[in-house]
């Protein structure tokens, strides 16, 4: 049997798994809403739930499925944090009153993720374990304990925990420290987004599937969203496309506003009793390695997921592409029982200039939203939310945690995913030296 090409939607291991959307609609001719929003991700959703539950009534027009961009690829785990900013950077950069509301929204937003799934009935695997990002270099210990400490005074929940604790949580003495996001865990990422839309529906959002939104242009006082098979008008539109290049016809110019950096996913069949060897705690594991990061995590049926740096050949197989994960199995764990990879797949992280969430301000009545730098379960969430309530306060930028930004173009934002596949993985995995000695027996 070939292969799925492992950049499409059923490579992954979460539509096997998850149930179709049903309650999509067929776009034909014309029609009204006071909100328009392209794009049925995490923020685009949420957005569409709490607009929704306003009174508003807004349609969102999808390419595919909900989820079917970068929300249904992810690696399924979400954590209350930035890719490479901290609290104390994010306001310096922001200004302190809008760089504390936007901490404080990713604080929030890492607890709204759960709480929309309870009061929904979501059935999505969710697992409130808490999340440890570890490190094998003791030199990091201070700089770990001033963002656990950063993160805590803005009302978060992050544990530093020394080696001893890393050991009891991974099973593995090569870490040297880590934290511990107690407001953190794992779920189904399409089997959230699916969630998500049928809350929407609920609430009474239209949700408009298997068409792609093909243009945007001026209607009166308003605007008119085009697709191949008709138009929606609306005072207000959100672009909420980021992970994906219909930006360009959407809005000629926004899609150089972030590049996009191709992340491999491997699945293995069910193994429980090599993720309990593996996360003896039930805590999911990532580190602060960049050059050569490290994820794992168990699902209820005990398949361990991982997230890795891109193969440069997209055709390789599951077990290939799984071998750099294995040799760093290795070196945390000494001799790893074999696993069976089952799935691969590729998905997108898009990355903004400013590397914050935010809000793009197009035109008066028109945003774009993204920024979330490969967290986005709890941020989109949570920047969703925040843009119904700046609608719902007539645009008030003050009911509003997200910051509204003007474009900002990023420079060869094209060469940057063929360097990371063909450059930069290569060579993280190769020049990669971590775990290689027990950090509690160096001077």
């Amino acid at each position: 049997m070939a292969r799925p090409d492992p950049r499409s939607l059923s490579a992954a291991l979460w539509p096997h798994r998850t149930p179709a959307f049903e309650r999509g609609l067929s776009l034909r001719g014309q029609g009204n809403a006071d909100v328009v929003i392209v794009g049925a991700g995490y923020s685009g959703l949420s957005a569409a739930l709490h607009l929704a539950e306003l009174g508003y009534e807004v349609a969102v027009i999808e390419a595919d499925r909900p989820g079917g961009g970068a929300s249904g690829r992810n690696a399924a785990g979400w954590i209350p944090t930035y890719l490479d900013r901290t609290p104390d950077n994010v306001e310096g950069f922001l200004g302190e009153a809008a760089g504390r509301a936007l901490n404080r929204m990713i604080v929030d937003g890492a607890r709204l993720v759960p709480a929309l799934i309870e009061a929904q009935g979501m059935a999505v695997d969710m697992r409130r374990s808490g999340i440890l990002v570890a490190s094998g270099a003791p030199k990091e210990a201070s700089d770990m304990r001033t963002l656990a400490a950063s993160w805590n005074a803005r009302g978060g929940h992050v544990d530093f925990v020394d080696h001893a604790e890393v050991r009891r949580i991974t099973g593995s003495c090569r870490f040297s420290q880590g934290l511990l996001y107690r407001d953190a865990g794992t779920l189904d990422p399409l089997a959230y987004a699916t969630g998500l839309a049928e809350a929407a529906c609920d609430a009474g959002a239209a949700i408009y599937c298997g068409q792609p939104a093909t243009g945007v242009e001026r209607d009166g006082q308003g605007w008119r969203v085009r697709t191949p098979a008709g138009a929606l008008a609306a005072s207000h539109i959100l672009i909420a496309t980021e992970g994906y290049e219909a930006n360009a016809t959407l809005w000629p110019g926004l899609e150089r506003c972030c590049f996009h950096v191709p992340m491999a996913m491997i699945a293995s069949e069910p193994a429980p009793e090599v993720a309990a060897w593996m996360m003896p705690a039930g805590i999911p594991v990532s580190d602060t390695n960049k050059s050569n990061p490290f994820w794992s995590m168990a699902d209820a049926d005990g398949r361990i997921v991982a997230s890795l740096l891109p193969p440069r050949r997209y055709g390789a197989s599951a077990a290939e592409v799984a071998r750099p994960y294995e040799a760093k199995l290795r070196r945390l764990y000494g001799d790893v029982p074999a696993l069976r990879w089952s799935h691969f797949w590729i998905g997108k992280v898009p990355i903004s200039a400013e590397r914050v969430p935010r809000l793009l301000s197009l035109a008066p009545g028109v945003h774009a939203i993204g920024g979330f730098s490969g967290q986005g379960i709890g941020a989109a969430t949570a920047a969703g939310r925040e843009y119904a309530r700046l609608i719902n306060a007539d645009g008030d930028p003050g009911a509003c945690r997200l910051p509204i930004l003007e474009p900002r173009p990023l420079p060869m934002r094209r060469a940057i995913p063929f360097l990371v596949r063909h450059v930069v993985a290569p060579l993280g995995r190769v020049t990669d030296r971590s775990y290689r000695r027990n950090p509690s027996q160096e001077n």
